[in-house]
């Protein structure tokens, strides 16, 4: 029967338990929300009208974010007393209508909480079932703030969604600055781009730096976008700490564009470019060394002058070498380059190589000897060496030098006789000499037979022959007697003599030396006598002549 009685009762109750519950809640997440965005509006006015840098906004949230703690540790303050039995809501009521404790007897007689005489039971269960008619239970309970606060989560709300559609990149750099981005508000002025020395700058991660050559020049380039200003400005720090600006007009081929320009930067500098109402972060230039190269240069002779060799293989930029020499091309470098480029030049010819590396040697490149370029050189070879780092840096100036081709030199030879008039089966005496710069190979008397009344003939009478000889023969001399028995000579033949030397090359196109002609004149034994009585006449005629001379040397002295 007590059941029935309070039932309506216990109902409210777990009634009144549940909103009171619903609105601690509601209060809990709405200031934390009140929290949450102050905190986020603070934030983004102090970013927006600072514009922090990535450390000054980690500080700004660090030092907030106490504060904030605090805040919605104070909001969910409201909780307390969530979760509320029957009997702490029953003495709630209780305080709040003045009812001294007959509400919290009876549900605890109800419920089998209290001990007491069955008339006593009765008489407070009956009393309370009559007194639920005559109070309120959620007397005293208001929701007008909790929805108040509704309606003030709803105002920020759609403020923020306005916000977001009016100015979503504002929205959008803000959360990225927060996530310690590197990007900028909008503004009416935007930098696009920024290139040193062809280079682009990543103006979204700025702790990145462009890397210049030691002593090379700079050339800063800033192309910028929207409201563009009529001139930009540069402020440049060194490493010790010194500052200088600069202004910047706009080209006078672009108008979107700016250009700062040092002839030579020796020292890492940092740098900020302001444009209009923008400005990029700090940037750095580093400073690194010009990549160093080096050529080798190595000979090989051809096979007719093994063992000899003009030039060494050494780092020297210029070579002499032989004709049909090959030669072998080395770079080296003080570290780590894209394959160098080699440019070699034949007269007004001109082709381009790349080098390949050696497996051997580290930062070591060659050309490639099977496509030949530098095989069988036969006339001077200029050419260019070129290399370039993966920093996109090069060496001061080409490597330029010159493979000069000596040729192999004709060879020598002298031919000299006493006589010049000779019997047709004569046998005169030729003093011969022979030389060349590497090797002789054949020597060859040359007869050209001229007969009056007939046409010339030659007869050719090979002298000695050298291909084989080892070592190479360089220089020979001596007498030859040159047998007119099988020549079919006549009196008043006249007979050019030539000595014909061919050097040694090995089947590399052999050169030929010619002596000066003597001159033979076939005669009778009449004319020969004759001929040797008047250089016997000449003889004496010389050698009385050097007699005197010495005689009268003795008197003088």
């Amino acid at each position: 029967m007590s059941t029935s009685k309070l039932s309506s009762l216990k109902s409210q109750l777990t009634q009144l338990r549940n909103a009171r519950d619903g609105v601690r809640l509601a209060t809990a997440l709405t200031s934390s929300f009140f929290w949450l965005a102050g905190t986020l509006v603070v934030w983004f006015v102090l970013d927006y009208s600072l514009n922090l840098s990535p450390l000054h906004r980690g500080l700004v949230m660090a030092a907030s974010m106490p504060v904030l703690v605090y805040g919605i540790s104070q909001a969910f303050s409201a909780m307390k007393g969530w979760g509320a039995s029957l009997i702490d809501t029953a003495i709630s009521v209780e305080h709040r209508h003045g009812i001294d404790g007959d509400l919290v007897a009876a549900i605890q007689f109800e419920q089998g909480q209290a001990v007491g005489s069955a008339e006593l039971r009765s008489a407070v269960v009956d009393y309370v079932a009559e007194l639920k008619n005559e109070i309120n239970i959620f007397e005293g309970f208001d929701s007008k703030p909790t929805r108040n606060r509704f309606l003030g989560v709803g105002l920020i709300v759609v403020l923020a969604i306005g916000f977001c559609f009016l100015a979503p990149r504002h929205v959008s750099a803000f959360f990225q600055r927060l996530a310690f981005y590197h990007v900028n508000y909008p503004t009416k002025t935007q930098i696009t781009s920024i290139q040193i020395n062809g280079q682009p700058v990543d103006l979204s991660n700025p702790s990145q730096p462009v890397t210049v050559g030691y002593g090379s020049a700079l050339e800063l380039q800033i192309a910028c976008d929207g409201v563009v200003p009529k001139n930009c400005r540069v402020a440049l720090r060194d490493e010790k700490g010194e500052q200088t600006e600069a202004q910047l007009p706009q080209d006078a081929d672009a108008d979107s564009q700016f250009t700062y320009a040092l002839d030579r930067l020796i020292q890492p500098i940092q740098y900020q470019v302001f444009a209009g109402d923008t400005q990029t972060p700090e940037l750095s230039i580093e400073i690194i060394p010009l990549p160093a190269l080096k050529v080798e240069l190595a000979a090989t002779p051809p096979d007719y002058a093994k063992g000899i060799q003009l030039s060494a293989g050494n780092s020297s930029t210029h070579m002499a070498v032989l004709a049909g020499s090959n030669v072998s091309l080395k770079a080296i470098a003080d570290r780590e380059l894209n394959p160098p480029s080699l440019i070699l030049r034949h007269g007004a010819e001109e082709a381009t190589y790349s080098l390949s590396a050696d497996t051997k040697q580290n930062n070591t490149w060659q050309l490639d000897t099977s496509s030949g370029p530098l095989n069988n050189v036969q006339e001077t070879i200029a050419y260019e060496l070129t290399a370039i780092d993966q920093h996109g840096l090069q060496s001061a100036s080409p490597i330029r030098g010159t493979i000069r081709v000596v040729p192999d030199r004709v060879p020598n030879a002298s031919l000299q006789t006493i006589h010049h008039i000779v019997l047709p089966t004569a046998s005169p005496v030729l003093r011969y000499r022979a030389t060349d710069d590497f090797g002789l190979a054949d020597l060859v008397l040359r007869l050209d037979i001229r007969r009056p009344g007939s046409a010339s003939r030659v007869v050719e009478v090979p002298m000695k022959s050298f291909a084989d000889a080892e070592p190479a023969q360089t220089s020979v001399e001596g007498e030859y007697a040159l047998a007119f028995s099988q020549a079919a000579l006549e009196v008043g033949d006249l007979v050019q003599v030539t000595l014909q030397v061919t050097d040694f090359r090995g089947g590399a196109g052999e050169m030929i030396g010619m002596s000066d002609p003597v001159h033979l004149e076939i005669g009778d034994e009449s004319t020969v006598l004759a001929a040797i009585a008047e250089a016997d006449k000449q003889s004496e005629q010389m050698l009385s002549e050097l007699i005197q001379q010495q005689l009268g040397l003795g008197e003088s002295r």
